[in-house]
C-alpha cells in the first residue's frame, strides 16, 4: 500500500481523469538502501567487541541501527512521494526533496510545448529507465522527471494527450476562417469513430447504457425495414 495519497496535491477538476501515475525507478533506492543494510547488519557482527567497550561501544551500536532504519525509512517515502501525474488536462510533478521538503508544479497540456526524453548509460539502458523533460510556455514552470521507467511511453502518452482527440474535437466545434478542413469536415470516417470512441471514455456507465440501447433499438428497426422492402418487391 502506497503511503503517499495523489489527494494531498492533486484536487481533480470537472471531467479531469489520471491517466499515469509514475515514480522514479525503484532501483534508484539501491544505494541508500544498501547504506541501510549496513548500518543494520554491521553492528550486530561487532556486538561483543562493542559491548566491551561499555556504555560507549553500547551507544554506537544503538546509534548505527537506529541511523540505518532511518535511512530505510527516509528513503522508501521519497521514493513514493516523488512523482509524476498525468491527467487529460495537466501535468502535476511532486519534487518531495526531504521528509518535510516538498514542491508541487503544474502545467496545462495547452501550455505545453516540446516534450523530450533521454536515456544515459548502460544502467539505464538495461533498465528501460530515463529522463523527462517537457517545456512549456510562459510563466508556467518547466516539469523534468528523472530516472523514470519506461520513459518512453511516458512521453508518447504526453503527446497523444495534447495533440490527440480532445484538440481534433476542439478543431471541430470552434472551427477558424481559412482553417484546413477537421477530420469531421474530410469525412475521414476512421478517424470520427476514434474521436466519437475517445469522446465516450468520459461519459459515465448509466449514459453508456442509454446510448447502447437507443444503438440497438436503431439496429432492430433497419433489420425491419429491410425485411419489409424485400417483402414488397414483386415476384417474392
Amino acid at each position: 500500500m502506497a503511503m503517499f495519497n495523489i489527494e494531498d496535491v492533486l484536487q481533480l477538476k470537472d471531467r479531469e481523469e489520471v491517466r499515469h501515475v509514475t515514480r522514479r525507478h525503484v532501483l534508484t533506492m539501491f544505494p541508500p538502501l544498501l547504506l541501510s543494510l549496513v548500518l543494520i547488519v554491521v553492528p550486530f557482527f561487532l556486538m561483543f567487541p562493542l559491548f566491551a567497550w561499555g556504555i560507549i561501544g553500547v551507544a554506537l551500536f544503538i546509534v548505527a541501527v537506529f541511523s540505518g532504519i532511518g535511512v530505510a525509512l527516509r528513503t522508501l517515502l521519497l521514493w513514493d512521494a516523488d512523482i509524476l501525474i498525468v491527467t487529460n488536462l495537466r501535468l502535476v510533478d511532486v519534487d518531495q526533496r526531504g521528509i518535510f521538503a516538498r514542491t508541487v508544479s503544474e502545467a496545462p497540456l495547452e501550455s505545453v510545448q516540446d516534450v523530450s526524453w533521454s536515456r544515459n548509460g548502460i544502467v539505464q539502458t538495461i533498465f528501460r529507465m530515463g529522463d523527462l523533460k517537457v517545456q512549456t510556455a510562459g510563466a508556467t514552470a518547466n516539469i523534468e522527471a528523472k530516472a523514470i521507467p519506461r520513459v518512453e511511453v511516458v512521453h508518447e502518452l504526453i503527446n497523444e494527450m495534447r495533440q490527440g482527440p480532445a484538440a481534433k474535437s476542439a478543431e471541430v466545434a470552434t472551427p477558424s476562417a481559412g482553417a484546413p478542413k477537421t477530420a469531421f469536415e474530410a469525412g475521414d470516417k476512421a478517424e470520427k469513430i476514434r474521436i466519437i470512441c475517445a469522446m465516450l471514455e468520459k461519459y459515465p456507465e448509466e449514459e453508456l447504457g442509454r446510448i447502447e440501447t437507443i444503438l440497438k433499438a436503431r439496429e432492430r428497426a433497419a433489420v425491419a425495414d429491410a425485411f419489409l422492402e424485400q417483402d414488397e418487391k414483386p415476384g417474392l
